[in-house]
């Protein structure tokens, strides 16, 4: 009997929830342990190809699921952006659906079956150039450094990027903080607020300007502070940032005070 077939007993009372949540968990260590001898069998399924996964191939497979994004719906457990390496060094991603069932017997024993996996290649995440690192910027004598950080992706590979002071860096760098997304414009989580704006332009990826304590030195506000609506464009190793808010909240289809950093290191 392999892994993720084998069934799980508990000797407790039919009251025992915090068990039964416990087999859950233990599910999901199995499913884990027996990825190591994946076979992948294709299936026809529409609208797009996916792949059946049972468990008896000898080629073997790692899946890394440390790396992937695990949630988890009713008898049901999603990971997302599962890297797989074979033994010859491949790599693939796949999204991962894992189904249980659960039942419980007349003693009140809990009885928690793993159904057949089924992989969905995940979709190739959009990156939009842009290239993880530190940076440098104009600076006018003081040290402007950030850190890039990404890409966190997501099932339909949209992905998400920071920002962040490197170290050394003047409390004067702008934007001293950010998150911003890459993907359709209509899929973006700020998708609302670009809209209202009038907003149509795809030329960047729109994000937020997070903590900002340092004023630019405009009386009554500045393009540069927290909560302003930013975007951002990479082309080879120059990142440019450019602010569509103006005190933060003012937005504007129009893109103002552009900061260029230059990629230094990875």
């Amino acid at each position: 009997m392999n892994a993720v077939q084998e069934v799980i007993h508990l000797e407790e009372s039919k009251k025992s929830t915090h068990l039964f949540r416990a087999v859950l968990a233990v599910m999901i260590l199995l499913v884990v342990g027996a990825a190591a001898t994946i076979n992948r069998v294709r299936a026809q399924v529409k609208p797009s190809q996916a792949t059946l996964l049972t468990f008896t191939n000898p080629e073997p497979l790692n899946a890394q699921f440390q790396y992937a994004t695990v949630t988890g719906t009713t008898n049901t457990i999603n990971a997302t952006y599962v890297p797989l390496t074979t033994a010859s060094g491949n790599l693939a991603y796949e999204n991962l659906t894992i189904p249980f069932t659960a039942s419980q017997d007349s003693e009140g024993r809990f009885h928690v079956t793993a159904g057949t996996v089924i992989a969905v290649p995940s979709p190739l995440p959009q990156t939009a150039g842009f290239v993880a690192g530190n940076y440098v910027g104009p600076g006018g004598g003081t040290a402007q450094l950030i850190t890039l950080s990404g890409p966190g992706v997501n099932s339909d590979g949209s992905t998400e990027w920071s920002v962040a002071l490197s170290p050394g860096a003047t409390g004067c760098t702008w934007p001293q903080s950010a998150t911003f997304y890459v993907g359709p414009l209509a899929d973006n989580p700020l998708y609302a607020r670009i809209k209202a704006a009038g907003i149509t332009s795809t030329a960047y990826s729109y994000g937020v300007e997070g903590n900002q304590p340092c004023s630019t030195g405009n009386s009554g506000g500045s393009y540069w502070e927290t909560g302003s609506l930013l975007g951002f464009v990479q082309t080879g190793n120059t990142l440019t940032v450019v602010s569509f808010s103006y005190a933060s909240s003012d937005d504007s289809d129009n893109p103002e005070a552009p900061v260029t950093y230059t990629l230094i290191s990875q």
